[in-house]
């Protein structure tokens, strides 16, 4: 088996075999691996993949700078070289990932694997996952191609390193070009760090796939590679043994931070970040010091070594292998110990030895038979199979066929999870529909004006369906105003409400919108009630009835704490049958006592005011001291705490009845005049 070299600077150690990096990179992949298969000792482990951006980064810049130096460089080249290097392993462990997923996973989440796996072909994944993000966004832990955002970054970096060198290599003189290149990368390193701050501060989370905000972290490892280009150019035959103490003493620094992060608990959930400096200094110090001889009997180990070599590999693996695991598990109620998490982790570096074996070597050294035209033609063949077969699966809804009937309506209840769904806005206060606001009820022939509009987050929007037989009943229009993860608010005066802008501003457009028109009158208000929702909720209440709207208040139903129809799936899978009941006792946890106990205290001085109704979906899933998960066969929600649409229907009532109310409340009373008697 051969090593293919690891691009070294010259003049410091030729073109030889940089050891510290291959070890880099195994204490990278072990790390990630770590934390994700959470074993103690790897709390910080996510930073892995932050050294391997740095390693990207020195690597790739300093091959591109090299061949430019040398007048050799060909921009399609590069590309199929990093084809050669990236794809042909992620297509098998997507096919394995598709493959498994067939077997073992439901029909809506099995659109969303192929979704995901398409995306993750087409090196645009972290585009698809960032824009996932809020109520709708499935757990990390059941996409089992979830990792392949960094490589989607990486490859993006790829596209547009070298078009950036390359405008350098243009229009500056020989002798200015090394330099210039510098300056370059250094000034869009300071560009996208300044970005990730900045944005870190706005939406903590929201430059984690986005690499813009991540670009510097390669950058680092560019902006190396070009400092040692440039020692490389003015150095002497002894350059390089003068200053080996001080390298030995970076090269361990480096190394002490490295570990450092690895086993602190960094905020994952503010990442990129201003510590996110912490574990690159260390990658940066490693990698700039260029010394092979610290800890040579650790970095140099066989072991070490080949964990480096197999690297790519192993994170690949990895994840998918985790993901089904623990969904295996929880269908048949087991207990991930020790021993589950040590066996696994021997199977992911086998299938790492065996991927990097048998794909990426023959890929990579049998030039023969894969050359440019083969490689190519391969890749393209294999992305239009599997975009073929995404396309059967989309029409087909996941192939529900795949399961017994009885499943099948369990997949149903939550897939048929949010109604008119290119009108609800996502956690960016976009949406499909143009329009400002979606419209809803009766026919809008004649002109009808709006006399109701719906407004708040995925917990009012999940019953749109028996409001718009409501609304459309009494013959009126009624518009669309949710956004994913935005509750109504009144933001006056402005408060931190942990939210993100686009909430703020969304929810200042709606209320602008209502108080500059007499139409829509009637408001209905439907909202996560977490976090003090009920005295939040009354300041927007008292607002919108002292301006004149009259206000349908929809109480919060369930909160079981688990997904319904997982569990449910789970529970005939384990009986090997149909479950056509499933009830629980009416806890106070359940039905949400506390939190229903704060909105009748809030609400207080509304209680006489007669354009405030309020609704209760409680009564329609609970009788007594129990409540129905799942009755007649059909499910009641399709989570954690979202009604199930299958069975929307059962709340009609309570809405036209509520609605009824509202319309003839909000109708302006008629002049009563006093005719002379005759």
């Amino acid at each position: 088996m051969t090593r293919t070299a690891i691009w070294a600077e010259g003049g410091l150690h030729g073109n030889a075999f940089r050891q510290d990096i291959n070890a880099l990179r195994a204490w990278a992949v072990l790390a990630v691996v770590g934390y994700h298969f959470q074993i103690p000792g790897f709390l910080g482990g996510f930073v892995g993949v932050d050294l391997f951006f740095v390693i990207s980064g020195y690597l790739i810049t300093g091959q591109v700078l090299s061949q430019l130096q040398e007048n050799r460089f060909s921009l399609l080249d590069f590309w199929l070289s990093r084809l050669r290097r990236i794809f042909p392993a992620l297509f098998a462990v997507t096919v394995f990932a598709v493959a498994l997923g067939w077997v073992f996973t439901m029909p809506g989440d099995y659109l969303k694997h192929i979704r995901q796996a398409l995306s993750a072909l087409a090196f645009v994944s972290n585009l698809t996952l960032d824009g996932e993000r809020g109520y709708f966004d499935a757990a990390a832990q059941t996409k089992p191609l979830l990792h392949t955002w960094s490589l989607s970054i990486e490859w993006q970096f790829y596209m547009g390193l070298p078009l950036l060198l390359l405008t350098i290599w243009r229009f500056f003189p020989a002798s200015r070009k090394l330099s210039a290149a510098r300056w370059e990368l250094l000034l869009v390193a300071i560009a996208s760090l300044s970005w990730c701050l900045w944005g870190s501060m706005i939406d903590p989370s929201g430059g984690f796939f986005s690499l813009r905000a991540r670009a510097w972290e390669l950058l680092v490892g560019s902006i190396i590679a070009g400092l040692h280009l440039q020692l490389k150019s003015r150095a002497t035959e002894n350059a390089g043994k003068a200053d080996s103490r001080y390298r030995s003493a970076a090269a361990a620094l480096g190394w002490l931070l490295i570990a450092i992060s690895t086993v602190s608990p960094l905020p994952s959930e503010h990442w990129p970040g201003l510590l996110t400096v912490l574990p690159l200094s260390g990658a940066a110090l490693v990698v700039g010091a260029s010394d092979r001889f610290i800890g040579q009997h650790i970095i140099g180990h066989a072991a070490v070594q080949r964990i480096g070599d197999w690297s790519y590999s192993i994170y690949l693996w990895h994840w998918p292998l985790w993901v089904f695991f623990l969904e295996r598990a929880s269908f048949i109620g087991f207990s991930i110990g020790w021993a589950p998490k040590l066996g696994l982790l021997g199977v992911t570096l086998v299938l790492g030895y065996l991927s990097y074996r048998y794909v990426e070597q023959p890929f990579r050294s049998r030039r023969g038979f894969w050359t440019a035209r083969h490689l190519a033609g391969g890749c393209a063949l294999g992305f239009m199979a599997f975009l073929l077969f995404t396309v059967a699966v989309l029409k087909s809804h996941g192939f529900p066929g795949r399961l017994p009937d009885y499943q099948q309506r369990a997949e149903l209840a939550r897939r048929t999870n949010t109604p008119r769904d290119e009108c609800f806005r996502n956690a960016s206060s976009s949406k499909q529909a143009s329009e400002r606001f979606c419209e809803f009820g009766a026919s809008t022939v004649g002109q009808v004006k709006a006399s109701v509009i719906l407004w708040g987050d995925s917990l009012a929007n999940q019953y749109l369906e028996p409001i718009t037989r409501a609304v459309s009943g009494l013959g009126l229009q009624g518009l669309i105003a949710t956004q994913s993860g935005c509750r109504a608010f009144l933001d006056s005066p402005p408060q931190d409400r942990g939210v993100p802008r686009s909430c703020n501003q969304f929810n200042q457009e709606v209320l602008e919108f209502l108080q500059s028109a007499e139409q829509p009158n009637i408001v209905i208000l439907g909202r996560n009630w977490g976090g003090g929702g009920a005295k939040e909720a009354a300041v927007l209440i008292a607002s919108l009835l002292s301006s004149g709207k009259t206000v349908v208040l929809i109480l919060p139903s369930l909160h079981m704490g688990f997904d319904v129809t997982q569990r449910w799936m789970e529970n005939q899978f384990r009986a090997g049958r149909a479950i056509d009941e499933w009830h629980l006792d009416a806890t106070p946890e359940l039905v949400q006592a506390a939190v229903r106990r704060e909105i009748v205290d809030a609400t207080i001085p509304f209680l006489k005011n007669p354009k405030f109704i309020t609704v209760d979906p409680l009564p329609k899933v609970c009788e007594g001291v129990i409540c129905y998960l799942v009755r007649n066969g059909q499910a009641n929600f399709r989570d954690t705490i979202h009604i199930s649409n299958v069975n929307a229907s059962q709340y009609d009532d309570i809405f036209v009845k509520a609605l009824t109310d509202a319309w003839a409340i909000s109708q302006p009373k008629p002049d009563i005049t006093h005719a002379s008697s005759p």
